[in-house]
C-alpha cells in the first residue's frame, strides 16, 4: 500500500504506477500516476464518484515528499453485485496527469474553441485554395479573368444556397 494526499484527502492506495510521458507541445516530461483503491457502501461510492469530478488536484506524495499539480484522466469503478448496498466492495481506478508549467489552460469558453477552430480552418482553407489556384495558373490550365468570372457568377447565383447549407443545422 502507497500512501497519497489527494486535495487534502489521504489516500491509501494499492497498484501505484508513475510513468513519464513527453508532451507534445512543451516537448516537457510529466507524470502520469495510477493507483487502485477500494471502499465498501453505497455512500462511500457516491462520495468518492463525486470527488473525482473535479478538473484538477494537487498530489502530494509523502515517501518522495513530492507534490503534482494534475489534471484528471482515465477514471473507473467496478463492483461485483448487481447493484451496490451499503456492504457492497467498490474497486476504483484512477489516472491523473501533470499539468504543464508552460502552456496555460484554457480560459476560453466551448464557444470561443469552436470560433477559434473555425478561424485556424479558415486560414488554411485559403492557403490551399490559393496554391492550388496559382498552381493551375502557372501551368496554363486556368486564367485569373476566367476564374474570376466563373467565380462572381457562381457567388450570384448560390450565395443564399452555401449560407443556408452551412447555417442550416445552427439556426432554426
Amino acid at each position: 500500500m502507497k500512501h497519497l494526499v489527494i486535495n487534502g484527502v489521504d489516500f491509501q492506495v494499492a497498484n501505484f504506477e508513475e510513468q513519464v510521458a513527453k508532451n507534445e507541445k512543451t516537448n516537457e516530461d510529466l507524470k502520469e500516476i495510477s493507483f487502485t483503491f477500494s471502499v465498501i457502501g453505497e455512500s462511500e461510492n457516491n462520495l468518492y464518484q463525486a470527488f473525482f469530478k473535479a478538473s484538477q488536484y494537487e498530489v502530494f506524495i509523502p515517501e518522495t515528499n513530492e507534490t503534482i499539480n494534475a489534471k484528471k484522466g482515465l477514471f473507473s469503478y467496478s463492483y461485483s453485485e448487481s447493484s451496490i448496498s451499503q456492504n457492497t466492495k467498490v474497486n476504483f481506478s484512477v489516472k491523473l496527469n501533470q499539468k504543464s508549467e508552460i502552456e496555460p489552460e484554457s480560459s476560453m469558453s466551448g464557444t470561443d474553441r469552436i470560433l477559434m477552430n473555425l478561424a485556424e480552418e479558415s486560414l488554411l482553407a485559403r492557403a490551399r485554395f490559393k496554391t492550388l489556384f496559382d498552381l493551375l495558373n502557372e501551368k496554363g490550365v486556368i486564367l485569373t479573368e476566367d476564374f474570376e468570372k466563373k467565380f462572381n457568377e457562381d457567388l450570384k447565383e448560390n450565395l443564399a444556397k452555401y449560407h443556408k447549407q452551412l447555417f442550416e443545422d445552427i439556426i432554426e
